[in-house]
């Protein structure tokens, strides 16, 4: 079982690298390209995604909730007073 599997990855990447030099060097590079554009969105939706996340974590830690109401520490500051009027 194992063997047949190893068998066919090792099939797959052989086809793999017969179609990129049967198809030349510049749908190689297009196809190349097209795979850095997938994995640097990938790594920036993921990288959006954590950051979100964080935010949100951080939003929740900074409330204090009075039933469904969340009210936020930085709202119970009194601003400073305002002489100019």
């Amino acid at each position: 079982m194992v063997e047949k599997l190893l068998a066919g990855i090792g099939l797959a990447i052989c086809v793999v690298l017969l179609l990129g030099m049967v198809i030349g060097p510049v749908r190689r590079q297009r196809v190349s390209a097209l795979f850095e554009r997938v994995r640097h969105w990938r790594r920036h939706r993921d990288l959006a995604r954590r950051e979100a996340e964080l935010a949100i974590e951080r939003a929740r830690r900074a409330v204090e909730r009075d039933g469904n109401v969340y009210r936020p520490k930085s709202f119970s500051k009194r601003p400073p007073d305002d002489t100019l009027h």
